[in-house]
C-alpha cells in the first residue's frame, strides 16, 4: 500500500472524531443496552446540564447540546430550519424551538430556573439527586442524566467559564481561565502538580501507581475583590482551589485537571504513536518514538498488522475509537487511556456484561460459566485527587488471555465493536 493512502486513513479518521459531541461526567442513557456502558457512538445526543443554586428557593438549569446531533427541519423552503427540543425535569416541562440560522455556534444553549419546591417532587433517588430527559422531538430521540441539586445551604464556589456558564466536568484545556464567586475579602490559594507519564503495567504482573502521592504546589495567593470574582489559570495535571487552614493545607473547594486542547478526541500523532504500545513490542515503539517520519513508522505499523489498507483502516478505526472511549469515560488523575479500564477496553473492547457495585465493577468477556470467559474486577481506591479512582485486581491468569488478544491485534484479527 503506497504510504500517503494510509496517512490520508488516519486524517479521515481524525476529522470524523473532531464531529464527536462531549459527554457529561454524570451523564447516563436509559435506553442503552447495559452489556454496552461504555460505548460512546451508541448516542445519538450527548447533552450536558448543571444545578445551580439561585439564592434560597430557586435553582438556576444551565443546559448546552450539540447542534450538530439534532435533526433540524424547515415548515416550507423559505422558512429556516429549526430543532424541537425538550428537557423534562420531573414535574417540569420546558419545549422550545430552536432555529438554525446562517452563523449560529454548533454549541446550543438554554438556561432555566426551577423553584426548589419542583425539584424536590421530582427528585426520585433521594432529596439531592433528580433525573433529567433531554429530547429531540424531530428526531425522537432523548439523553437522560442524573443531576445533584445543591443544598441550599452550601456555599456557590462552583467554577465558570469566560462567559459565564458554569463547567459540566473536570476536565479543562491547559492555560485556559476559570472563574468562581466568592465573598470579597476572603482569600483563596491555586494549586497544581503535573501527572507523570506512565501507562499501568498488563493485568498479570504488578503494578505501582503513585498518583495518590503527588503534592501539588502553591502556585497563587490571594485576597478577593469587592467584585466578589476571582480567576486563575489551569496548569497542567492537578488544579485545586481553596482556603488557606490553620495548618497550612488547603480546605479544597473544588479540583479540576488540566487537559491537552483535542482533549477528548484522539488526532495527535505523538498521541496515537504512544497509545499503541499496548500492542506494540518496545523495540517496534522505540523505532516511532524516534524515527526522522513518526507518521511514516505508525503507518508501517498498522500496514504490518493488517497486511494490506482497507484490514488496516479497520484496525485503526477500532483502536483509535476505544481509546477515545476510555479518554472519554474513564478520565481523572490521569487520561482514559492511561488507566486499568482504559487500557482493559482498548486491548479487549465493549465488556459482553458489566456488574457495578458501590466499590467495584466487575467486566465479563465470553459467556458467564463457560470455561473461557474472562472475568475481571475493578476496585475502587480512595484517591485523594481522583474520586472515581478504579484498580484491576491483577492476577497470572490473565496472562494467557492477553497475550491472545495482542496476537490477534498482530495478525488483523480483531472485530468492530
Amino acid at each position: 500500500m503506497p504510504r500517503p493512502a494510509l496517512i490520508t486513513i488516519l486524517i479521515l479518521i481524525a476529522i470524523a472524531a473532531s464531529h464527536m459531541g462531549c459527554q457529561s461526567a454524570f451523564s447516563v442513557n436509559s435506553s442503552k443496552s447495559i452489556q454496552r456502558p461504555y460505548d460512546y457512538e451508541a448516542h445519538l445526543l450527548h447533552a450536558e446540564c448543571s444545578l445551580l443554586s439561585f439564592g434560597q428557593d430557586s435553582v438556576d438549569v444551565f443546559l448546552e447540546w450539540n447542534r450538530d446531533e439534532c435533526l433540524y427541519l424547515r415548515d416550507d423552503p423559505n422558512s429556516p430550519f429549526y430543532a424541537q427540543l425538550s428537557i423534562d425535569l420531573g414535574t417540569n416541562r420546558e419545549s422550545w424551538r430552536d432555529t438554525l440560522l446562517s452563523g449560529a455556534n454548533q454549541t446550543g444553549q438554554r438556561q432555566l430556573r426551577m423553584d426548589r419546591s419542583e425539584l424536590s417532587q421530582a427528585a426520585k433517588e433521594g432529596p439531592t439527586w433528580i433525573s433529567a430527559e433531554f429530547t429531540d422531538q424531530n428526531r425522537n430521540s432523548s439523553f437522560t442524566w442524573r443531576a445533584r441539586v445543591p443544598d441550599r445551604k452550601s456555599v456557590n464556589h462552583d467554577p465558570h467559564r469566560s462567559d459565564g456558564w458554569p463547567l459540566f466536568h473536570q476536565h479543562v484545556m491547559t492555560g485556559d481561565t476559570v472563574y468562581f464567586s466568592s465573598a470579597a475579602g476572603s482569600r483563596w490559594q491555586h494549586a497544581s502538580a503535573e501527572v507523570p507519564h506512565r501507562l499501568p503495567s498488563p493485568p498479570f504482573t504488578t503494578n505501582k501507581d503513585k498518583t495518590d502521592t503527588l503534592q501539588p504546589i502553591i502556585r497563587s495567593d490571594w485576597q478577593v475583590d469587592e467584585s466578589g470574582w476571582s480567576g486563575y489559570i489551569i496548569q497542567p495535571g492537578i488544579n485545586v482551589i481553596g482556603s488557606p487552614n490553620t495548618v497550612g493545607k488547603l480546605d479544597i473547594a473544588h479540583m479540576i485537571h488540566g487537559v491537552d486542547f483535542d482533549y477528548p478526541h484522539v488526532r495527535d500523532l505523538r498521541l496515537m504513536i504512544a497509545a499503541s504500545r499496548y500492542i506494540t513490542s518496545r523495540s517496534e515503539f522505540q523505532r516511532m518514538e524516534e524515527a526522522s517520519d513518526p507518521k511514516a513508522a505508525l503507518d508501517a505499523f498498522w500496514l504490518s498488522c493488517g497486511n494490506e489498507k482497507v484490514a488496516a483502516a479497520e484496525l485503526i478505526k477500532t483502536y483509535y475509537s476505544r481509546v477515545e472511549e476510555a479518554i472519554r469515560y474513564f478520565s481523572g488523575v490521569l487520561p482514559g487511556w492511561k488507566t486499568d479500564r482504559g487500557m482493559v477496553h482498548i486491548v479487549f473492547g465493549v465488556p459482553d456484561k458489566i456488574r457495578k457495585t458501590k466499590d467495584s465493577e466487575w467486566w465479563l468477556y465470553g459467556e458467564e460459566g463457560s470455561a473461557n470467559a474472562i472475568n475481571m474486577r475493578f476496585l475502587r481506591r480512595d484517591h485523594p485527587w481522583d474520586p472515581a479512582f478504579y484498580e484491576l485486581g491483577r492476577s497470572i491468569q490473565y496472562r494467557a488471555p492477553w497475550d491472545r488478544m495482542v496476537t490477534n491485534w498482530r495478525n488483523g484479527r480483531i472485530q468492530p465493536d
